[in-house]
């Protein structure tokens, strides 16, 4: 059995989060959460309305940005410069555990290293040769 060193890349340290239950989450927050991943928040930053989250999650405006603040602080969700808000994906991760082993693989896995012969300029077909032949440049 090999050990790896102390910094190296471990999945089950590297991409997970704690329990989201252990964290207190208030019922506003998970719908916040919520309206965040179900409006394309998952992959992309995406612009969150308070009055539209309010109004969806039947919360006040006030609520809501006591949510974004409280899930921004838990670093659940991530805020870019522009005020785009998206899900943390070790959170993402953390609950779907097939695709963090399986980006785990990938990111232990040695580079794909192209040969020489992939260095090689490309065999060109007959076909191909005949077409450059025939083309004339338009003057």
């Amino acid at each position: 059995m090999t050990t790896m060193p102390a910094d190296s890349f471990n999945p089950e340290r590297d991409l997970t989060v704690p329990s989201v239950y252990s964290l207190n989450l208030s019922a506003a927050q998970h719908c916040t959460l919520a309206w965040v991943e179900d409006h394309g928040g998952l992959f992309d930053p995406i612009p969150v309305p308070v009055d539209t989250v309010a109004e969806d999650c039947g919360n006040s405006v006030s609520t809501v940005h006591e949510s974004l603040a409280r899930l921004e602080g838990l670093r659940l969700l991530v805020r870019t410069a522009a005020g785009l808000y998206r899900i943390n994906a070790r959170y993402y991760f953390t609950l779907h555990p097939e695709l963090r082993d399986m980006i785990a693989t990938a990111l232990t896995d040695p580079p794909v290293i192209p040969d020489d012969r992939a260095r090689a300029p490309r065999k060109v077909s007959n076909t191909d040769s005949r077409r450059r032949r025939t083309i004339r440049p338009v003057s």
